[in-house]
């Protein structure tokens, strides 16, 4: 790289290319460089991916031809011509962890972006107006700034996202829908990004923490009684008396709250229970069809 070219990253990992094909080669040892403008993995065979090319990443998820051969991974898809290829890039777990988060610094921040935060708390639809914001990330928030000021998304408290054509201006533009909680209740945002690429690289970003949440909540067990105060919490908002939703059993009552309390799933908030993130995940994921 050019002396006005500054290195962001720069480590010595493994990496195969095209690997959903199906390789049998042993992995090659490379240096792998990243500026802001381009990603360059060198090795005998040196491959120089531009970032604006940049059009998927996928941490973990090793295919199962490599599982065997590679540890902490992230796959990077990028288009060359009419197709896209790919390169799996393996390095220590603190390693690809920075990388990632200095990867999609590189390709995300300073996207323009229709903002319309929040368009719904709760059910209810706010009047927020829509506004211009160049986004920005940490490992922890994705933030936008606006002619207004900066707000922002925590990471750990999205519970959920979909990519909907309704943008916040009410034109027919890919956009990101995204579920996130403050305060105890869920908040949606809607944020349509100037490009369809943009767009999937947020969501992916997104993922990433989303995916750590997801895999936390499968662990947890659920009981009938538990699962039927969880819902009702959901339902309700926590405004409800938790022994009508379990017969009038006081006792019961207590002890399924106290256990939901140390599955870190309900908390006290501002206006009573409510939901943590688990909590919020956990209903809408595995327990949206049962009936109050």
């Amino acid at each position: 790289m050019s002396g006005e070219e500054s290195a962001v990253a720069d480590f010595v990992g493994r990496f195969a290319r095209n690997p959903k094909t199906g390789i049998t080669d042993e992995p090659e040892t490379a240096r792998v460089v990243m500026s802001r403008k381009r990603l360059v993995i060198a090795a005998e065979d040196r491959i120089t991916i531009p970032l604006p090319s940049v059009v998927d990443v996928v941490v973990g998820n090793v295919p199962p031809n490599l599982r065997d051969l590679f540890d902490s991974t992230i796959t990077v898809g990028y288009r060359v011509d009419d197709s896209v290829e790919t390169v799996l890039i393996e390095g220590g777990d603190e390693t690809i962890s920075k990388f990632q988060t200095v990867l999609f610094k590189c390709l995300l921040n300073g996207t323009k972006a229709r903002l319309k935060h929040p368009a719904r708390v709760g059910g209810r639809v706010t009047d927020s107006p829509v506004r211009m914001a160049k986004l920005s990330i940490t490992p922890e928030r994705v933030a936008f700034k606006t002619q207004a000021g900066s707000v922002g998304i925590d990471i750990t408290n999205v519970v959920g996202f979909e990519r909907t054509e309704r943008a916040p201006d009410g034109t027919e533009r890919p956009t990101l829908l995204v579920r996130h909680t403050d305060d105890g209740q869920v908040t949606m945002s809607l944020v349509a990004p100037s490009s369809t690429r943009r767009l999937n690289l947020l969501g992916r970003f997104l993922r990433i923490e989303y995916g750590k949440l997801l895999s936390a909540v499968s662990d947890i067990d659920l009981s009938e009684p538990e699962t039927q105060l969880l819902v009702a919490v959901y339902a309700t908002g926590g405004d409800i008396d938790f022994t009508s939703v379990l017969d009038g059993d006081a006792a019961r009552a207590t002890n399924v709250v106290n256990s939901l309390r140390k599955k870190e799933l309900i908390e006290e908030g501002p206006s009573g229970m409510s939901l943590t993130t688990h909590g919020q995940i956990m209903v809408t994921q595995r327990v949206e069809d049962v009936n109050i």
